[in-house]
């Protein structure tokens, strides 16, 4: 498992390149006046987000909780997230606007400085890509950015086959065209990252964890008579938690607290749970009274 630190080193160098990505295809889509280029340049600020919500979810991860904030600051990351959603729906249906403008009346386009561009964003991309690659498998926020990322590589090459449509028919309408699917694929990205942030908040069970099968696991422990009052949701995109009642059949306290150590280790290491609330109840222990501990 690589340590915070190292994956904190690694992501300011991803963020500063999708930045450099970023700024680079705002620039020369506004010089070679091409659409598709800014409109991929809103998908590049997209993968910021998502990058920069993983760097500081890695960073908050670290901080210690406070009285006011018993939880940490997880949740800033979700918020934050909320709003970018938000501004990107906006800025999709600008991209949306402009797209139908300049189908109906086709703009000249500076076709090889655009293949040029496009090429250079697909290269930075695909080097974020592969040094991110490993790193997704140990964080399930990470894993969020390694996927947009990947998603932008798929719009980049959209770009470059715009560009080289444009360079051999002269035809600029394609422009247009790309622009509109890349706006589309920037939507349905804002519109599920809104969305993931309001089961967050609304705390809904992770879509990662079926309840039911979570429950069977817990029972299958030795132990374990009954789970009810089960609950589970997250505090952020890879910090889960759960809550629930557990009846165990056991002779002693021991015994009870040893059923409860193994079903943390089960749930941090099978569903990634990480914060966990569990009252077991026992019907026989000791002086062969009902107890409870929390």
């Amino acid at each position: 498992m690589v340590s915070r630190d190292v994956l904190q080193k690694k992501f300011r160098i991803f963020i500063w390149l999708t930045l450099f990505i970023l700024v680079m295809e705002v620039a020369g889509g506004i010089f070679t006046n091409s659409l598709a280029l800014l409109s991929d340049a809103a998908h590049v600020f997209v993968d910021l987000i998502a990058i920069l919500l993983a760097y500081f979810s890695i960073r908050l991860s670290g901080k210690v909780p406070t009285k006011k904030f018993t939880f940490g600051y997880h949740r800033a990351e979700i918020l934050t997230a909320s709003v970018n959603g938000i501004i990107l729906i906006f800025i999709t249906f600008y991209i949306f606007y402009e797209s139908y403008i300049r189908f109906l009346s086709p703009q000249p386009i500076k076709g090889l400085e655009m293949l040029v561009i496009a090429v250079v964003g697909l290269l930075a991309n695909l080097y974020v890509a592969m040094k991110m690659q490993g790193y997704e498998k140990q964080n399930l926020n990470v894993r969020g950015a390694y996927l947009h990322v990947l998603s932008d590589l798929i719009t980049s090459i959209g770009v470059i086959a715009s560009a080289v449509l444009i360079f051999i028919t002269n035809n600029y309408i394609f422009d247009s065209i790309i622009s509109a699917v890349i706006g589309l694929f920037v939507l349905m990205q804002s519109l599920r990252l809104i969305k993931e942030s309001a089961f967050i908040l609304m705390e809904s069970t992770p879509e990662s964890i079926d309840l039911e099968k979570l429950s069977g696991d817990i029972q299958s422990i030795k132990g374990v008579k009954e789970v009810h009052d089960l609950h589970v949701w997250s505090i952020s995109s890879d910090v889960n938690a759960l809550s629930s009642h557990i009846l165990i059949d056991a002779k002693n306290m021991a015994s009870m607290n040893n059923v409860v150590s193994k079903i943390n280790g089960m749930v941090k290491e099978k569903y990634n749970i990480t914060h966990t609330t569990i009252q077991s109840e026992c019907e026989s222990c000791v002086d062969g009274r009902k107890k409870h501990i929390h």
